[in-house]
């Protein structure tokens, strides 16, 4: 039967598998949303070339605007960052780990004494490992979140400017 240190383990590897991946989605999103945005600011281009109205051409400085915030915050969220990950092959793991022998040399059940306290270490590592990868996420969300707010605003900057373009036009 696991003990409940080895259920901790398990379950704390776990939320820090999906802390990585999450940080993964989160790239594909801002992908996704720079293609959009490629999308709009040559939807600009092309309303600008046609020759809009005043109000259209005031419309596309601020889609524009948006855009090219859009694309700052999308690309900062792209910026490769370095998430901490456990390295087993690690010289401090086995240093680690012949300091616990060490330590409970003079108990008759010294490698489950070891294999219990180095547990509870991998659990503290491994939590500290999630919450700087956790700090990383909320960065990169709060850019993704950014850039879409920017690129919401481009959409409805350039959707009221087709419908201005097609009220001059009736």
């Amino acid at each position: 039967m696991a003990s409940i240190a080895e259920i901790r383990l398990g379950e704390i590897n776990a939320k820090e598998d999906l802390s990585l991946r999450l940080g993964d989605a989160l790239d594909v999103k801002a992908s996704i949303g720079l293609a959009v945005i490629l999308f709009l600011a040559t939807q600009s281009a092309y309303l600008l070339d046609k020759g809009l109205p005043r109000l259209g051409i005031v419309y596309q400085i601020f889609s524009i605007a948006c855009v090219v915030l859009a694309a700052i915050f999308s690309l900062w969220e792209l910026w490769p960052m370095v998430y901490v990950l456990p390295s087993p092959e690690s010289p401090e793991i086995s240093h680690r780990i012949e300091e616990l022998r060490a330590h409970y040399s003079a108990y008759p059940d010294v490698e489950t004494l070891a294999a219990e306290a180095f547990m509870d270490d991998e659990i503290a590592w491994a939590a500290k490992r999630i919450a700087d990868n956790q700090k990383k996420n909320r960065k990169k969300s709060i850019r993704l979140e950014l850039s879409f707010v920017f690129t919401g605003g481009a959409v409805v900057i350039n959707l009221l400017t087709v419908l201005l373009s097609l009220r001059t036009i009736f």
